[in-house]
């Protein structure tokens, strides 16, 4: 990472106990510049959303804790605080279903999450750069969102956090279950946001061509541990990740899990997988 940008979100060593028993997280680190956005890669089960759960406090709603670690938002330790408690910091999370509310309108689930600390015209300007940034919410917004599709689905929980304007965006599986297409529309929007409200975006991804290609920095996660990590533009161009994630492999090549990938980089890397 550029050491440019001040790290706004510091996770150090972490690791998360469910039930009191079961082990989630074993030791993670990792850090997000401000400004940047920040991909999360891993196969299911590697702990990308128990890691975002864990940062955003909704980790206690699902009987678990931070049993050891810390993590800290502008220099303040936030783990196992209530979400309410988070959010108020500055942090919002877009999560990876029941995004927003089925039986209120586009314009009342913007509405009802607004932050009470902006006035009324601080409110609509940021109601208006939703719609400039997800034109198609503008014909649907007095359409019950429980009838949207399921990209504008997502389009609306993005606009529903971006109109508490938090510094931190944190967004769940942005892919998952839409077109390509629409994935690339978001992708594009989600780049626009950084930009115009000097936004930082932590995003968790199960795709690889889709958070590469927007991310500034990437970390591989695999069962519950950091394998890779590095500069977006660096893994896109890595042969190794190339071949098993970006379609740039010989066809017929076997697809292997990213901690075979990390072993095959830490080979070529005098044994670390993060160089």
């Amino acid at each position: 990472m550029s050491a440019g940008e001040s790290i706004i979100l510091s996770v150090e060593h972490v690791e998360v106990i469910y039930q009191r028993a079961i082990a989630a997280l074993h030791g993670l680190s990792l850090d997000v510049r401000e400004g940047q956005i920040t991909a999360l890669l891993g196969a299911n089960g590697a702990g990308k959303t128990t890691t975002l759960r864990a940062i955003s406090g909704f980790i206690g709603l699902d009987n678990a804790r931070v049993s050891r670690g810390r993590i800290r938002f502008r220099g303040r330790s936030i783990e196992n605080r209530r979400p309410d408690q988070v959010a108020r910091l500055g942090m919002r999370l877009v999560p990876e279903r029941d995004k927003v509310f089925p039986n209120l309108t586009v314009l009342e689930n913007l509405d009802a999450v607004a932050s009470p600390n902006l006035s009324k015209a601080q409110r609509s300007e940021l109601v208006e750069l939703v719609f400039e940034t997800f034109p198609r919410l503008v014909t649907h917004s007095r359409k019950s969102a429980g009838l949207l599709s399921g990209g504008e689905r997502q389009m609306l929980a993005i606009g529903a956090a971006i109109v508490c304007r938090p510094d931190l965006l944190l967004i769940d599986e942005l892919s998952l279950g839409l077109a390509p297409v629409i994935v690339e529309e978001i992708a594009a929007r989600l780049v626009s946001l950084r930009r115009d409200m000097n936004l930082t975006i932590l995003l968790v991804e199960q795709s690889a061509s889709v958070a590469l290609k927007i991310a500034d920095y990437a970390y591989v996660l695999e069962n519950g541990r950091v394998t890779i990590a590095g500069a977006a533009a660096d893994l896109r161009a890595d042969p190794s990740v190339q071949n098993a994630y970006l379609g740039h492999g010989s066809s017929g090549a076997e697809r292997r899990n990213y901690r075979d990938i990390a072993m095959a980089r830490g080979a070529m890397n005098g044994g670390s997988p993060f160089a």
